[in-house]
């Protein structure tokens, strides 16, 4: 073992390196914060400023990767094995992290979900929110909250998750979802006019979603082999021990399944009242 007085001679070499590295990290932050601000002083849109921010700092990290990896190398040509040793390290070592970094790649190739979509991993179901190298983060929906709702939470996952479980995805390309809407009626109940009365709300609502719907498919055809032929609502009629139940199905837009049972529910009630003759079951 070398004296301790030798220490400083054998460190000398490295010094010179040592603060061309430091300069270099601070030179390279100090440009990033720097981009930062003028992304913020020129870019109103939330949404390219969130991607500005994500881009300028992904290029500092990446930059600083490699020229660490340039000044710390002992001899240049050595750089590759070096490279593949360090590599094959990691991939043992952190076998799940790579395998989020590969699903990060690959949610940036193919694009399987977005932000802004709605999607649903492993029992997982939310608004995507935040993408990142490692995770993917979401708001939350469903949970104790019915309807589709947020809770509020904040669920992240790996990116890993993308290989290993199927992901549904409700808002790309489509974005609308079938919903049915039952009501248990009275044996003694007129349900040939429920029906008529469910038709007729439903029909007044379908106009506008239709057409949209169909343009959706549009161009959803273009990249899958989408076949819908009826999108407009119908109301199924089943007898059952409690009474005529009539499950009302129709179309809406994702996001508004909750309101537009709503809606549906609060007519067809009203009207349903205004009848008189025209009971719900007892539950």
């Amino acid at each position: 073992m070398p004296p301790l007085t030798d220490f400083p001679l054998a460190l000398a070499p490295y010094i010179p390196r040592v603060v061309v590295t430091v300069a270099l990290a601070a030179f390279a932050l100090a440009l990033a914060r720097a981009g930062r601000r003028l992304v913020a002083r020129y870019v109103d849109e939330p949404a390219k400023r969130y991607t500005s921010y994500k881009i300028i700092g992904r290029v500092t990290g990446l930059v600083l990767v490699v020229a660490f990896v340039l000044l710390w190398a002992p001899v240049r040509r050595d750089m590759l094995t070096i490279l593949t040793v360090i590599g094959t390290g990691i991939a043992i070592s952190t076998r799940e992290a790579l395998l989020s970094v590969v699903g990060w790649l690959h949610l940036i190739i193919r694009s399987p979900y977005k932000h802004g979509d709605r999607i649903e991993v492993h029992g997982v179901r939310g608004d995507v929110v935040d993408v990142r190298l490692l995770h993917t983060t979401l708001v939350e929906v469903g949970g104790w909250v019915d309807g589709d709702q947020s809770t509020g939470r904040l669920v992240h996952f790996p990116n890993n998750w993308v290989f290993l479980h199927p992901i549904v995805n409700s808002t790309h390309g489509f974005g609308f979802v079938w919903s049915e809407l039952p009501f248990t009626l009275t044996q003694a109940s007129d349900w040939e006019a429920a029906q008529r009365i469910l038709e007729g709300l439903a029909a007044e609502a379908a106009g506008s979603v239709e057409a949209r719907a169909r343009a959706a498919i549009d161009r959803l055809s273009h990249e899958f082999l989408v076949q819908y032929s009826i999108l407009t609502p119908f109301v199924y009629v089943k007898a059952t021990p409690e009474g005529i139940r009539l499950t009302l199905r129709y179309l809406c837009e994702v996001r508004r399944r909750r309101g537009t049972d709503h809606a549906f529910t609060v007519s067809a009630l009203a009207a349903f009242g205004r009848h008189g003759g025209i009971a719900l079951a007892e539950a």
